[in-house]
């Protein structure tokens, strides 16, 4: 065969030639090769997903005989458009498949809601499946690098076809966003960080993008019935302040995708100006909350959010060498101080002086609300308990089997686990253990080995209940409900006879 000359043929595997093989580059070529003149009809027998080349010896029906020019990288003119074909199959197959990323991105945009949230994170979440258009786009583009073989290798190159953007009030809560990120998801890769260096690029003055992107998996447990196929399906999390998207997106589109031409070195100046304002504006976010945060400690009216809730914890957290990045469920406590009338910093006062050395591992309003629990007289703790499985039953965590039984069941194990608590309490009162764990109380009662271990599993539901772990099961907590009235209620109670 001539040098310069390939046939294409149908249903073999792949195999790219390279100028090291004795196979002519013609001068002057470029980026591009010189038009090739096809001697055959197109394709006539396309079984396979995207045409291949087949062993010359056996030419069939289906080959192309192409005098074909040699790209720099070794690529024939008909192999080019063998790896074209393959991006438009790919950009078929998508459209086939853009709602299923859709929902898959709107999946994880309400669980990472509903958790910042909980959190008391200000933030705004916004999910979307790639556009067709701009995928497109980016695959001819990287194609000219990457040389796409097949699917599988468009997988592996593009990870944000499903993605969810998370734009930050306050850049300071970057620790507090991973932290829920990597408690609620499956974390695929290790975060990438932007900008890798904080040195300008050459020709900048600013260091440009600031974010963390985050490729996750949805947790298969707890996922409801319909969404378990989304299980293994990678989805790309941005997270970055509401100015730097901003600004991301007015440098993306004008610098990768100008309506005319490339830009001049005085509009890429300009935007690096706007890079160090929105810089500056980051700055000023992180001092306006540490305001907030001032103000909030100071001032005796009550909590108006859950976010200014969230900003005093945060502030005695650190004072107490507690978490800071996750400081627990938010939602839960203003909802239970609300009902109490007790939403203010002066009353939340007498519960944070209740903490002890034991306590400061935890999450703070975890820790707070479980002293309020301790606290409440028995005949308000059905009334608690039903507020607190309200709370919990609208968490995006939580998959309900219906909404009325899942909020009976958790009212009815929360109103046991309350009176559980009151008992335990009575007994460290009575050995002047008040202010002991109930871990530590349990640890020292003369209750047997078997029943012992049952309270660790019970304190370990209630905690995934109350805190944000698993989803509740109906007839679990029902069961579990039951243990606690007919078997570990009254040996416990025998104790204090």
């Amino acid at each position: 065969m001539p040098k310069g000359q390939s046939v294409c043929h149908v249903g073999q595997p792949l195999f790219i030639p390279s100028p090291r093989e004795g196979l002519a580059v013609p001068e002057g070529a470029g980026e591009t090769a010189r038009d090739s003149r096809i001697k055959a009809p197109p394709f006539q027998n396309r079984r396979t997903r995207h045409p291949q080349i087949q062993n010359p010896a056996k030419p069939g029906p289906a080959a192309i005989s192409i005098e074909a020019n040699v790209y720099p990288s070794g690529i024939f003119a008909c192999e080019a458009l063998v790896l074209m074909n393959i991006i438009e199959d790919f950009l078929t197959h998508y459209n086939r498949e853009f709602d299923f990323f859709a929902e898959l991105s709107r999946t994880v945009q309400q669980k990472l809601e509903f958790a910042l949230l909980s959190h008391g994170v200000r933030a705004m979440v916004t999910s979307r499946a790639k556009r067709p258009d701009r995928l497109q786009q980016k695959l001819v583009k990287r194609n000219k690098k990457t040389l796409y073989k097949n699917f599988k290798a468009i997988y592996k190159d593009i990870k944000d076809l499903a993605g969810v953007r998370v734009a930050l009030y306050f850049p300071a809560d970057r620790d507090r966003v991973e932290r829920v990120i990597k408690e609620l998801f499956v974390s695929v890769r290790t975060p990438k960080k932007f900008p890798e260096t904080r040195r300008p690029k050459p020709g900048k003055r600013f260091i440009g993008y600031v974010a963390t992107h985050y490729l996750i998996h949805l947790k298969p447990d707890g996922l409801q019935e319909g969404l378990s196929r989304y299980s293994d399906t990678a989805v790309e999390i941005q997270v970055a302040s509401v100015l730097m998207h901003a600004w991301a997106e007015v440098d993306h589109d004008l610098v990768y995708k100008p309506e005319k031409g490339e830009l001049s070195e005085d509009e890429l100046a300009i935007l690096d100006e706007i890079n160090g304002l929105v810089l500056t504006g980051e700055i000023a976010l992180e001092r306006l909350q540490k305001a907030i945060e001032r103000r909030s400690s100071k001032d005796n009216a009550a909590f108006k959010n859950e976010f200014e809730l969230a900003s005093y914890l945060a502030q005695r957290a650190t004072k107490l060498g507690m978490p800071v990045t996750d400081i627990g469920r938010v939602d839960v406590l203003i909802s239970v101080l609300r009902d109490l009338k007790q939403d203010a910093p002066a009353q939340l006062g007498r519960y944070l002086e209740r903490i002890s050395p034991e306590d400061e591992a935890n999450p703070i309003a975890d820790v707070v609300l479980d002293k309020i629990l301790a606290a409440q007289p028995k005949a308000y703790a059905e009334r608690l308990s039903q507020l607190i499985s309200q709370t919990l039953s609208r968490s995006a965590f939580r998959v309900p089997v219906g909404p009325d039984e899942t909020e009976a069941a958790v009212g009815y194990f929360l109103n046991q686990w309350i009176a559980l608590e009151k008992t335990l309490s009575r007994i460290g009162a009575r050995n002047g253990q008040l202010r002991q764990p109930l871990r530590h109380l349990i640890r020292d009662l003369d209750l047997s080995p078997q029943t012992k271990r049952e309270i660790e599993n019970l304190t370990a539901l209630r905690n995934d209940l109350v805190h944000g772990g698993q989803a509740p099961n109906s007839a679990i907590l029902r069961e579990a409900a039951s243990r606690v009235r007919d078997t570990i209620l009254p040996a416990i109670k025998n104790l204090l006879k």
